[in-house]
């Protein structure tokens, strides 16, 4: 049995190929994988949702074509995760808060340096979003990508996409302000004990009590903060949803 392979197949799984790839790099969801984890979702999605395009190739099409698809997985991959950056910017204002921004480290993986909770938070989030279906949406974003967007073809930006971008934004912080709402009270309140222990007995080290005072009080409410999660997490689930049928019609789809 012969397999006949055209140039527009071939063309098409690499533009497929370059989309799923821009997406795997821009969205947060995905950078949680280790760099095999990532080349394998592009592979695998780029050979599974590719469909022949460009025909009659020339060098500028295809350089065009490429910066066209990267341009689509790009937008799509920050758009729908950016909600996710919430928890990792809440688990920040914790280690900021607690004194643990002092062990702060770069992660090969999200490409930036984060502390104890930040990195914590960032993973439990992700856990959450695989567990309640979000790599499934993610996969059907991206097929709805392909039918709307077609690989060859041209992009039509909206303005409406930077006041998507600018809204998720506010969002993102908002979600970020009400899952840290119990611990950010809790060292509120240690932070106003150790300025009235300051007060009455001003020849003790209180930046010396505080530090282990303020790490029990954010230890001791890191489960109400968590307990939180499945709900902000199926909040931008849903979220992401819309985030999708918006930026397909922003990219001219």
């Amino acid at each position: 049995m012969e397999i006949t392979v055209t140039t527009a197949q071939v063309l098409g799984i690499v533009l497929s190929m370059a989309r799923m790839g821009a997406f795997a790099q821009a969205s947060p969801i995905t950078r949680a994988l280790p760099a095999t984890g990532r080349t394998a979702f592009t592979l695998a999605l780029g050979w599974a949702l590719a469909t022949p395009a460009l025909d009659n190739p020339t060098l500028s099409g295809m350089i065009v074509a490429i910066a066209t698809n990267v341009g689509v997985g790009v937008t799509l991959g920050f758009l729908t995760g950016i909600l996710m950056y919430a928890f990792e910017m809440a688990g920040s204002v914790m280690d900021l808060s607690s004194g643990l921004s002092a062990s702060r480290l770069f992660d090969p993986l999200t490409g930036h340096s984060s502390a104890v909770f930040g990195r914590a938070f960032h993973l439990i989030s992700v856990a959450l979003w695989l567990v309640i279906g979000g790599d499934r949406l993610a996969i059907q974003g991206l097929a709805a990508t392909i039918e709307m967007i077609p690989l060859d073809g041209s992009l039509s930006l909206s303005p409406g996409l930077a006041q998507t971008a600018i809204s998720l934004s506010a969002q993102m912080l908002l979600v970020a302000i009400q899952v840290t709402i119990p611990a950010f009270a809790a060292l509120m309140i240690s932070e106003v004990a150790m300025g009235v222990a300051s007060r009455f007995a001003p020849q003790a080290n209180v930046f010396a009590l505080g530090l282990p005072l303020k790490l029990l009080a954010a230890l001791a409410t890191v489960g109400l903060v968590v307990a939180g999660f499945p709900g902000a997490v199926s909040g931008a689930m849903d979220s992401a949803r819309d985030v999708i049928v918006t930026t397909i019609r922003g990219l001219g789809g």
